[in-house]
């Protein structure tokens, strides 16, 4: 799963995402919007081995966390604590969960990004 490098039709691409280790340890992401892009969006990690959705965020808004067309955030990955392995995060519309706005390249959840 990887970003297209142009902003897609729902108007949202995420440009990074990697884990930040701390209390609580927590996935930093950031995006570029669009006039198009929705006002909200879900926040969620898909292993990528299992498929397992985790929601992270139910909602973002999407103007709020920056400006000029960017935004960043972090949310929380302590419920992945147990499961490290390759993940994508993805944004979703808050109403329809399989409807994916964006998809992240993949990153690592280690065991040793709690400790």
């Amino acid at each position: 799963m990887v970003s297209s490098p142009l902003l897609d039709g729902a108007g949202l691409r995420i440009t990074s995402a990697s884990v930040k280790k701390g209390k609580p340890t927590v996935v930093k992401y950031s995006w570029k919007y669009n006039h198009k892009s929705p006002r909200h969006f879900g926040v969620a990690v898909v292993e990528m081995w299992g498929h397992e959705f985790t929601l992270l965020d139910d909602d973002v808004r999407t103007r709020r966390h920056g400006g000029d067309g960017k935004g960043k955030y972090t949310a929380s990955i302590e419920s992945r604590k147990d499961t490290p392995s390759d993940y994508a995060l993805v944004f979703v519309d808050i109403n329809n969960r399989y409807n994916v706005y964006a998809t992240s390249e993949t990153f690592k959840i280690k065991r040793s990004d709690f400790e």
